[in-house]
């Protein structure tokens, strides 16, 4: 009796439920892979922009109150209060920062201490 050469239906058919099976594996994973990175390049861009908002309020002089403001799709809420201490030291201001895009949000807090304006020496 002849043996037959080649594989057989059966063992093709094995080998293509394990091909089809690895492709189904790696598309899910790429498919996570890729919200993944949006959801980081998310965050980023909220992070970037909280950054650059309260980088602004260094040069600034503080006062209490909120301020809203919106550019194209990101929307932000600050929020300075002044924190309770001796009058005699250095004021210790409260920034507290609410970024949000789309269903996306951030909130960042933070503690600064600003100088008072030094005196006139004219007057």
């Amino acid at each position: 009796m002849k043996r037959a050469r080649g594989f057989g239906l059966v063992e093709m058919l094995a080998a293509l439920a394990v091909f089809a099976l690895g492709c189904t594996v790696l598309l899910v994973a790429f498919g996570q892979a890729a919200r993944t990175l949006e959801q980081v390049r998310a965050s980023d861009r909220l992070s970037l922009a909280a950054r650059s908002l309260m980088d602004e309020q260094r040069g600034q002089r503080l006062q209490a109150g909120e301020r809203n403001g919106r550019d194209g799709a990101l929307r932000w809420r600050l929020r300075v209060t002044r924190e309770p201490g001796p009058a005699t030291l250095l004021p210790l201001w409260r920034l507290d920062l609410d970024v949000r895009e789309g269903r996306r949000r951030l909130r960042v807090s933070t503690l600064a201490v600003q100088a008072r304006p030094a005196l006139d020496a004219s007057r």
